[in-house]
């Protein structure tokens, strides 16, 4: 993707321009109120940036999940995602346990195909703890003279917030987050995902089996 430039934005800017809320809006108005906070020595705009990573990670872990469902879900497990990004992450395994598989699956079957976007993948895991460190400058810490009065503070609050955030962005702008649904999968590439889900085979074989059913696939979709 084309990713827009977050420097040089003032305060204006960043709460009226390209809005959006989604993981990638979110990311987006963190790094712009980083490089404000580091440019001006913004306390106020550290815990800006802080707050919108926050919101990112628990939005991406909600994308995940709809998109692990197809798009579609149920109302009553809607509810239960708000609350915590523990508890997005759980629902996620639940309603998807194979994500994880499924998602290298998609990547080993799609970069067969000429001109398909570069698939990324997500650590729920490195998610979590970077959600976990940032949200500690969300909460009372201690003395303004230990804080937010404190260069090593400062610094220590810059350089957490803005890990977490670069590492989401690098990944946003390099590609596209997407899984193929089992249940929309042509049957042999079906039977690839079963015999991949059920540790029969590798992702060298899947490529394999893909590439030997082009043929077929391609003659199939010009039918």
């Amino acid at each position: 993707m084309n990713a827009p430039s977050f420097t040089n934005r003032n305060p204006e800017a960043i709460v009226a321009e390209n809005v959006y809320y989604d993981s990638v809006g979110y990311t987006y108005r963190s790094l712009s109120w980083l490089e404000y906070a580091k440019k001006k020595s913004s306390v106020c705009a550290v815990f800006y940036a802080a707050l919108e990573i926050r919101q990112a990670i628990e939005q991406l872990l909600f994308e995940e999940i709809v998109m692990s469902v197809g798009g579609q879900l149920d109302p009553a497990e809607y509810e239960k995602t708000k609350g915590s990004s523990t508890k997005l992450s759980k629902i996620l395994r639940r309603l998807s346990p194979d994500y994880d598989q499924l998602v290298s699956f998609t990547r080993a079957v799609i970069e067969l195909e000429p001109g398909a976007p570069p698939l990324i993948s997500w650590d729920h895991v490195k998610l979590l703890k970077s959600w976990g460190k940032v949200s500690d400058y969300l909460h009372w810490g201690g003395e303004p003279k230990e804080t937010v009065e404190s260069a090593g503070w400062f610094v220590r609050a810059i350089e957490t917030i803005e890990k977490a955030a670069s590492h989401l962005w690098a990944k946003m702008t390099a590609g596209h987050s997407g899984i193929m649904m089992p249940n929309q999968m042509q049957p042999e590439i079906r039977q690839a995902w079963e015999d991949y889900r059920a540790g029969s085979i590798d992702l060298d074989s899947v490529r394999g089996r893909a590439r030997l059913a082009q043929p077929v696939l391609v003659t199939r979709r010009e039918t």
